[in-house]
């Protein structure tokens, strides 16, 4: 009795739906996967800039493009999970751009010690998964830290 009372007679129009769906939140491992690529970046013309050391940082632009493309999928799958539909990874440069002046060996140090920390601080919040490959992540800057300090 109770539906029939509240329900709106069969010829009547049906009210028109809300959506107001705000916008997607931006995914909280896009800057970790930029600033993948951004270290990748810099080691690659460190090592241009300190042959002694150019196959350490060789290893570490190798890593950190490998990090950047992990981060990136999870990215892509966790955005195509939500919609429902796959999402290719976000483009990483905008076109046009100029690229960042290379970063000297010191900056760099200081780069992966800071992704290292934010990678570490992000795991202990997002699911068990994700946990996963940031603590990949940290810990692989930790490494390169060491192997580079």
């Amino acid at each position: 009795m109770v539906a029939a009372c509240t329900a709106a007679p069969p010829d009547a129009p049906s009210p028109a739906p809300t959506t107001s769906a705000a916008p997607p939140q931006p995914d909280a491992l896009q800057p970790l996967a930029q600033a993948a690529r951004a270290d990748a970046a810099a080691a690659a013309a460190a090592a241009t800039a300190t042959p002694a050391r150019a196959a350490q940082l060789g290893v570490v632009a190798a890593e950190r493009t490998a990090h950047a493309l992990a981060l990136e999928a999870e990215i892509a799958r966790a955005a195509g999970s939500i919609s429902g539909t796959p999402v290719a990874p976000p483009a990483t440069t905008t076109p046009g751009a100029a690229p960042p002046p290379p970063a000297s060996f010191a900056d760099l140090l200081v780069s992966l010690r800071a992704n290292q920390q934010g990678a570490g601080a992000l795991a202990i919040t997002v699911q068990p998964y994700r946990a996963g490959l940031l603590g990949s992540v940290a810990a692989a800057c930790a490494a390169q830290l060491a192997v580079l300090g």
